[in-house]
């Protein structure tokens, strides 16, 4: 759904004035349709672990950029028969604004498909998109006083000014923890953001052991919890199908031995996802 505000967001700053009826249609069609496309992976993505590699896949990928472009430009011609450069660019930053904005949250995503099957993820904006519907609403009130479409198309810019700042807070917020981290010492770290700006929850692994912990701003670092690593052959795990998923998943993994099996999981989401969380026998 966020997705889908975004695609009416970037038809409505959009100037229209020399446009007619079709070609307005076919800009908003570009404008929605590029932004949420990407997502029609989920109508074949497998449940489980698989659904890590099957979700946010080839679909979210820079490569596929200018097919989608493309493809709503060939849109664009064969329904309205409107043929205009502009569609295409439209287009463009439409998918790329999805392909982004899923890159910032936790959840990892596959930018550099079909040449790795890696996911990649900064974490600096939460998975919901609640702080953008905020700011849609304050200005639907605005957007029904004023009715000219210029007026309206600087309300709809307004909105990409708030979104861009609240962006800006969210990576200074971010860079500011992970320096800090890195200062202390630690090799790897991860960030998930809260739903609202000012807090965040980090995941910082220095030899073998994995801290979880909050920062909130105006306040220091506190850890909530610490997860032990113990160390295992990685590249053997690769054989087994939901831990192969897992390992290309996430930025970096706990491993625990148990009896004749090997625990992995994702320690950002450890307990909240089961997907994110597998055991497999020693190797």
């Amino acid at each position: 759904m966020t997705h889908t505000l975004f695609g009416v967001a970037i038809y409505g700053a959009l100037k229209k004035t020399d446009m007619d009826v079709k070609t307005k249609w076919a800009f908003f069609g570009a404008s929605v349709g590029s932004s949420v496309i990407p997502d029609i992976d989920i109508q074949w993505a497998r449940a489980g672990a698989d659904y890590l590699m099957s979700h946010r896949g080839i679909t979210h990928s820079f490569a596929m950029v200018p097919v989608w472009a493309g493809m709503f430009s060939l849109l664009a011609w064969a329904i309205f028969r409107v043929k205009d450069r502009r569609l295409f660019w439209t287009a463009i930053a439409g998918v790329l604004l999805h392909i982004i904005s899923d890159w910032t949250n936790a959840w990892g995503t596959g930018l550099l498909e079909p040449f790795t099957s890696r996911r990649y993820a900064i974490g600096i904006i939460p998975n919901k998109g609640n702080v953008f519907w905020v700011m849609a609403a304050a200005i639907v009130p605005f957007l029904l006083l004023f009715r000219r479409e210029k007026q309206r198309t600087r309300l709809f810019r307004l909105f990409w000014g708030m979104a861009a700042l609240y962006a800006g807070f969210q990576i200074a917020h971010s860079a500011y923890v992970y320096a800090d981290l890195k200062q202390e010492g630690f090799d790897r770290v991860a960030i998930r953001a809260d739903r609202y700006p000012g807090g965040l929850s980090y995941y910082a692994k220095k030899d073998l052991e994995v801290v979880e912990g909050r920062h909130e701003i105006g306040d220091a670092n506190k850890t909530v919890r610490t997860h032990r690593i113990d160390p295992v052959d990685v590249e053997a795990l690769m054989k087994y199908p939901s831990a192969k998923s897992l390992l290309l998943f996430a930025p970096f993994v706990v491993t625990q031995e148990s009896g004749d099996e090997i625990r992995i999981f994702d320690p950002r989401f450890s307990g909240m996802r089961s997907m994110l969380s597998v055991q497999v026998p020693k190797p």
